[in-house]
């Protein structure tokens, strides 16, 4: 039950359905395919992330054909994966009552092998759910972090094209590379968890066809964290020419100490001892209790738990703080 209670958190941020930013929160935040200012926040009620607005039956063939093993994945409840992460084939749609299988909805099916990059992409997302963190190219994210990026990418691709200005381009190439039409044909913006079934998996398959062209260099799109998935160079061998030195990027370092911060404050959401090495570095300097009670209230607007820091009182300076005492080493 512990482990279902830290998944929710970090999965849902909140089951609470009243809060009217919950989705700028979630999903606005970060920025892979588009420059943040030319995406529209919105503020809607009723909204939580990752759960649908109807159930979803969807399993995969390969496992519920397995009389020793048969089970359908809390995981498949959401609309999170097109493919089984054990078999890597397409999950196919059942039907049944609430928690009993009885029956495939095309009978004569073969299994249907997904594309490299829909595999690659829900192994990611098995691994956020199974381990906590997430492997990507340049380096480990939290599991928390990770399902911000796939939300913020499956709203990016449902983004007008007429907002997207000289950026627009970006995802034509990728709604053409996978094959579906613009928005996967939608003309009103809708949240993902609210839009048809069949339209949310064309989505899903465009988020994964987004991912790998980003690895692969066939696309570099402005948001902050496309390098995320942008593959680091390969060493160890030479072509027997003069190597001709690599013109350094230049190092953003007001940029890079933005993006941990905010990476500081996903985590600790859902760590207390994040939340209080975080709250000891933004009291330093201001350690009277009208300052510190200012303080927790900012902190609780950004979502961090009161409980967190209710009875905490820093003792001492951030600079002694050592790395492991809660925040991570790219902090």
């Amino acid at each position: 039950m512990h482990e279902f209670r830290r998944l929710g958190a970090w999965l849902l941020d909140s089951l609470d359905d009243q809060i009217p930013d919950a989705l700028e929160t979630y999903a606005f935040q970060l920025s892979v395919l588009l420059p943040k200012l030319r995406r529209r926040t919105r503020s809607i009620t009723s909204w939580r992330a990752w759960l649908p607005s109807q159930p979803i039956h969807r399993a995969c063939p390969l496992c519920l054909n397995d009389p020793e093993n048969q089970a359908v994945l809390l995981a498949w409840k959401l609309p999170l994966m097109l493919s089984c992460p054990l078999h890597g084939c397409w999950l196919e749609s059942y039907w049944g009552v609430p928690g009993r299988f009885l029956g495939w909805e095309n009978a004569d099916a073969e299994p249907r092998t997904a594309s490299d990059a829909i595999a690659a992409m829900d192994q990611r997302t098995w691994q956020a759910l199974t381990t906590g963190h997430v492997e990507l190219p340049r380096r480990r994210i939290h599991a928390g972090l990770w399902f911000r990026l796939l939300r913020t990418l499956l709203d990016e691709l449902n983004t007008p094209l007429s907002t997207c200005g000289t950026y627009a381009g970006y995802l034509r190439q990728i709604w053409e590379c996978c094959g579906h039409p613009l928005r996967a044909g939608q003309s009103l913006w809708r949240p993902y968890e609210t839009l048809n079934p069949a339209v949310r998996l064309q989505m899903l398959e465009a988020a994964a066809t987004a991912i790998s062209l980003i690895e692969v260099r066939d696309i570099s799109p402005p948001g902050e964290h496309a390098k995320l998935f942008w593959s680091e160079p390969q060493t160890g061998f030479t072509s027997g020419l003069p190597a001709k030195a690599p013109k350094p990027e230049p190092v953003d370092h007001w940029q890079r100490a933005i993006q941990a911060i905010d990476e500081a404050i996903i985590e600790a959401r859902h760590n207390p001892e994040t939340a209080r090495s975080l709250f000891a570095l933004a009291s330093y300097g201001r350690r009277d209790p009208a300052s510190l009670e200012q303080l927790r209230a900012t902190f609780a607007k950004e979502g961090i738990p009161p409980e967190f820091l209710s009875h905490y009182e820093p003792s001492l300076p951030f600079a002694c703080l050592r790395q492991n005492d809660g925040l991570s080493d790219k902090f």
